[in-house]
C-alpha cells in the first residue's frame, strides 16, 4: 500500500493539513497568512507527492476574481467539505 508523508513543518505538510481542514488558499492569501511563497510551485510540490506515493491527487483550483482587476486560483481538496468544491467552474489539478 502507498503511503503520503510529510516533514513536520514543511510548505507540503502545511499545506496538506490546511486543505485537509477544508480550507482553501491563493497566492495572496498564502503568503499574507502561512508565509508560504511561490504558491503555484508549492503545490505542484505537493500534487508531485501524490504521483510519487502513486494516490490519486484531491487537489483542486478555481479561477477567481481578485482585487486588482485579474484573476487568480484558488486551491483546496476535493472530499473534505470545502465550499469551493461544488462551485461552477472548479476542476481537478
Amino acid at each position: 500500500m502507498a503511503t503520503l508523508t510529510f516533514k513536520k513543518g514543511s510548505t507540503p505538510h502545511i499545506l496538506h493539513t490546511t486543505f485537509m481542514a477544508g480550507d482553501s488558499l491563493t497566492y495572496d492569501e498564502a503568503y499574507e497568512n502561512k508565509k508560504i511563497r511561490h504558491l503555484t510551485q508549492r503545490v505542484a510540490d505537493l500534487n508531485k507527492k501524490f504521483v510519487e506515493a502513486n494516490i490519486t491527487s484531491p487537489l483542486m483550483v478555481i479561477d477567481e476574481a481578485n482585487e486588482r482587476g485579474g484573476t487568480h486560483a484558488r486551491y483546496f481538496y476535493r472530499g473534505v467539505g470545502c465550499p469551493f468544491e461544488h462551485r461552477a467552474g472548479a476542476r481537478g489539478y
